[in-house]
């Protein structure tokens, strides 16, 4: 039977949301331990960090972005809407409930949307998602070498300064 392009891709994209999905959810399970934004920031980092040399590069950065989108993307549209935004999260979000933080966690949250959703459109597509890759990847790399150290990823990259300031790290 022959598939056409469209459902290649679909079936594509399916596969890989369930791989990332997979994966993200391996970092909950060492959640547990959280504390803070720290530690989350620490696990996340390690676990971006796919050269294991400390450091992460663009593509590394990109790879985080890429997969959070497509785990977040639920109805496979390759857009993310506010509400597909605002029900993803890497723990911070749960962090922030303990803390009694939601309402800021949100707000934090619907501040980066706006930001990312650079055409004002209600949704995230693909080029913004690369432009604020860029921007926040930029703004990190503090001593411009290139790629962010552990301290520029947890001080400098932009979704995680938000996050944890959300959650009150």
């Amino acid at each position: 039977m022959q598939h056409s392009h469209a459902e290649r891709k679909k079936d594509k994209n399916m596969k890989l949301r369930l791989l990332t999905a997979l994966a993200i959810l391996a970092l909950p399970a060492e959640g547990l331990a959280w504390e803070n934004g720290r530690e989350l920031t620490e696990v996340i980092f390690s676990s971006v960090d796919t050269t294991g040399n400390g450091t992460l590069d663009f593509a590394e950065v990109t790879q985080l972005t890429q997969s959070i989108a497509l785990s977040a993307d639920t109805d496979a549209n390759e857009r993310l809407s506010l509400e597909e935004f605002m029900a993803w999260d890497f723990g911070f979000a749960y962090l922030a409930r303990s803390e009694g933080r939601a309402a800021d966690m949100a707000l934090v949250k619907r501040v980066m949307f706006a930001v990312t959703d650079l055409d004002a459109s209600k949704d995230i597509d693909a080029r913004e998602l690369r432009i604020g890759t860029r921007r926040d990847f930029d703004r990190a790399d503090f001593d411009g070498n290139g790629v962010l150290s552990e301290d520029e990823f947890e001080q400098g990259w932009t979704p995680i300064v938000m996050l944890r300031a959300g959650q009150g790290s």
